[in-house]
């Protein structure tokens, strides 16, 4: 009967230790209106896909904030850490395990303040001006890709906010900021600026949204959570929640 007991605790006590393997950390940014923190809890169109796939997957979670560039390492070098809302760029292709949110996709272009008289017609005027991105992220790859510089016409940082304080008049310290018109109008919001503040000058591309796990995550693991979504798209659950969004977020 000892033997017996025994057995059955071990067993008991691998199971939770792989329960506890599989538990799920998903990281992701401060980029509203996809994803952000209000009054402690992190909303958005894309954390509201995350946590219902998750729930549904069956996997314990929880959903940290940091920004871009340190959750893009930390999903592609750790296990169980689900990286999201990502775009699949090709520099990026071999670093994770890719799951595509179906219908949502967002449009990056660059845009000047409303009081400055910028216009051009393509990458290579571009060039001429001081342009702020968030570091690591589609559209820092996007113009490094395509010959722009860091300290030249390229300057980094670590969030979109920074970017509008950059660019205002007594400091003009850049010239033009990437985003999407959701994205940019809640910055401005939240800094009670007038939502006219940035004009889209270029468009740059268009990408699909993706979630995203490293290879150091067991294949097992990231197709419960394809099925799960997979599973909210059958139900027409994921376009509720982007319609609802969308409605909210012109």
């Amino acid at each position: 009967m000892r033997r017996v007991l025994l057995i059955v605790a071990l067993l008991v006590l691998m199971c939770a230790g792989h329960a506890r393997g599989e538990a799920i950390i998903a990281v992701t940014e401060e980029w509203p209106p996809y994803t952000f923190t209000e009054d402690g809890e992190i909303k958005g169109f894309v954390s509201e896909i995350v946590h219902e796939v998750l729930d549904r997957s069956g996997l314990e979670h929880k959903i940290e904030v940091y920004p871009f560039a340190r959750s893009y390492e930390t999903a592609r070098q750790q296990p169980y850490v689900l990286l999201y809302p990502v775009f699949r760029l090709p520099v990026r292709e071999d670093d994770f395990q890719w799951i595509k949110i179906e219908g949502l996709a967002v449009t990056m272009s660059l845009f000047r303040p409303e009081w400055r008289d910028i216009e051009i017609k393509s990458l290579e005027e571009a060039k001429l001006y001081r342009i702020g991105v968030t570091r690591e992220t589609s559209t820092h790859h996007f113009l490094r890709s395509k010959g722009f510089k860091e300290n030249v016409n390229l300057f980094p940082v670590n969030c979109e906010q920074q970017n509008t304080l950059k660019s205002a008049p007594e400091t003009m310290r850049i010239d033009m900021t990437t985003g999407d018109p959701r994205s940019l109008a809640c910055w401005l919001r939240h800094a009670k600026l007038p939502e006219d503040y940035w004009v889209e000058v270029f468009p740059l591309f268009k990408e699909d949204i993706y979630m995203a796990f490293g290879h150091a995550t067991p294949p097992a693991t990231v197709e419960k959570v394809r099925r799960a979504l997979q599973a909210l798209e059958a139900e027409g659950r994921l376009d509720e929640i982007i319609v609802k969004h969308c409605k909210i977020y012109r």
